[in-house]
């Protein structure tokens, strides 16, 4: 069963990284993995574009997010050939000075990217077609490439691109519910969250699993006032 495999491939895993589209129900829903992941001992690492505005209550705080470290400048030894490096430091800025042997750089010819240990797994969320946004990810993200990917998304038009396809035609929330947990209130708030999205304040696609699921959140603290009225202020 594909939901066993994805709890196993979860547990086995180490570093993880987390990418999700700007579906506002997946970005909640991908921040309630990132809570419980997080708690649950893993090394998470989260690739948004940006928070909406109405959204940005449930974002964690910056000492929580960890980032890659290992940031690389590239230049091509067929554009120039570089003969001395040294940097100078300061309270405001941080200069790296190239003392060509040959060639002419040019700002095109300089590449940066992030290089890091692939990671154990990507978890994706409310992705349809990975091949499409892994272009615009492979300046920075590079090191991603062929890691396993767990493949979370309810769109009949998913592609199904991941070593496990969690795609069933259900809440977001009610698929990350199965796959990790936490007592904690900044988990309850964002897994709620995406089910007020989903059901559009539980005014449809409601199911008597999906009550169960937001009853369970409240107790653990999710605050339906505080969430609704933030998603009601979507500008």
């Amino acid at each position: 069963m594909e939901l066993d495999l994805a709890k196993q491939i979860i547990s086995d895993s180490k570093n993880i990284y987390l990418i999700t589209s700007q579906n506002p129900e997946a970005i909640a829903c991908v921040l309630s993995l990132f809570y419980s992941l997080k708690e649950s001992g893993k090394n998470v690492n989260l690739i948004i574009d940006s928070l909406p505005e109405n959204l940005r209550f449930l974002s964690p705080s910056l000492d929580f997010i960890s980032y890659p470290k290992n940031f690389v400048i590239s230049v091509p030894e067929s554009v120039a050939k570089i003969s001395q490096i040294y940097y100078e430091k300061n309270p405001e800025s941080l200069k790296i000075h190239l003392t060509l042997e040959n060639g002419n750089i040019k700002k095109d010819n300089v590449a940066f990217y992030f290089s890091e240990n692939k990671p154990d797994l990507i978890i994706t969320v409310g992705v349809q077609d990975y091949a499409k946004i892994l272009p615009e990810m492979l300046d920075q993200y590079a090191f991603l490439l062929d890691s396993p990917i767990l493949n979370i998304d309810n769109s009949p038009d998913n592609k199904k691109f991941g070593k496990i396809n969690l795609t069933e035609q259900k809440s977001l929330a009610e698929t990350a519910s199965h796959l990790a947990g936490s007592d904690k209130k900044e988990y309850a708030n964002c897994l709620l969250c995406a089910l007020v999205i989903y059901t559009d304040n539980f005014k449809k696609n409601v199911t008597a699993e999906l009550f169960q699921i937001a009853a369970d959140l409240m107790k653990k603290g999710a605050n339906l006032k505080e969430i609704t009225e933030n998603v009601a202020n979507e500008k």
